[in-house]
């Protein structure tokens, strides 16, 4: 059985929609945290850091979130150097770079497979996005992406700049920190063209909800971990946008189409259970958006069934 630390990442600089920053705790005070992870919980909040960036249009509130990410990074190396699994749960999912950077930091020769359940596919930059919102680029900043042939966008240089410091985030300054083989895609469903040309272009392993009905969760997870079986670790980044909004419109962007609350317990459950998982992410829960079903108490219930 492996020994955990929760660390909860207090920040949504990267969402559009406010809140998300309230999620990890309002997880956290559902979980039966005594019994199912009889350990400390790690807060990185972003209490102090401002609240506007005017500056950089085309990557919003640029310079927070790499000082979040910063100190997740070494949260999460800390935790793993201790011996511990990290459960992270996140505000938004611009801080999925942290745990990869944290990886790659670690161990600059070894590759990490990872695995993306999510209804989009977050592989923009700020060259290609519509909303300069970060929580849209994680990948992009993963697999180094700068400037291509796609790029509809001129962004000045400082962007450039704190774009370049997010992709080589890490003391070792590593880019890219992943390559598209060892990255899957779980349930996506809601992308732009220049992501949809580049998933085509580099052949990343991805599964829609047709291929969930059509396959079934067993093949996909025997195709997920099958095509990432040459990597040393998996992370597992969950974001609840995946799930179907009828069983909770508590995030910044849902979208339907996806995944139930039983389907979601079984793709983690199966994950979790391989011996080389480096972390496990649950993101996006956005209290202030559905009190009617409370994304919070689906997320705590499909941690603990997942995890205990």
């Amino acid at each position: 059985m492996k020994s955990v630390k929760i660390i909860t990442i207090e920040s949504d600089f990267g969402a559009g929609t406010k809140g998300a920053k309230l999620g990890p705790q309002a997880v956290i005070k559902r979980l039966p945290h005594k019994s199912l992870f009889e350990t400390e919980t790690i807060n990185i909040t972003a209490d102090n850091l401002p609240d506007e960036d005017v500056e950089h249009l085309k990557a919003l509130h640029i310079n927070s979130v790499l000082s979040i990410q910063k100190q997740a990074l070494e949260a999460i190396q800390n935790v793993h150097n201790e011996g511990f699994t990290p459960i992270i749960l996140s505000g938004d999912h611009s801080n999925g770079l942290a745990a990869i950077s944290a990886y790659k930091d670690l161990y600059p020769k070894q590759e990490l497979g990872v695995i993306w359940i999510d209804a989009h596919a977050d592989l923009h930059t700020p060259y290609t996005t519509p909303s300069g919102n970060l929580h849209g680029m994680p990948l992009g900043a993963a697999l180094g992406i700068e400037k291509t042939v796609a790029s509809k966008s001129d962004i000045d240089k400082d962007t450039q700049l704190k774009w370049k410091e997010l992709l080589q985030l890490g003391k070792n300054k590593i880019s890219p920190k992943i390559t598209p083989n060892n990255l899957v895609f779980i349930d996506i469903r809601d992308l732009e063209s220049e992501e949809t040309n580049l998933i085509k272009e580099k052949q990343i392993l991805h599964f829609t909800p047709a291929d969930r009905q059509i396959m079934g969760l067993e093949i996909i997870i025997e195709k997920s971990l099958a095509h990432l079986a040459h990597c040393h670790h998996i992370y597992v980044s969950f974001d609840v946008d995946s799930l179907d909004p009828s069983i909770s419109s508590g995030t910044g962007t849902p979208v339907h189409g996806g995944l139930s609350e039983q389907e979601a317990v079984k793709l983690l459950k199966a994950f979790w259970s391989e011996p080389n998982v480096f972390a496990i992410e649950v993101t996006e829960i956005n209290p202030l958006l559905d009190r009617h079903n409370p994304m919070e108490e689906v997320a705590a219930n499909i941690i603990a069934a997942s995890i205990c």
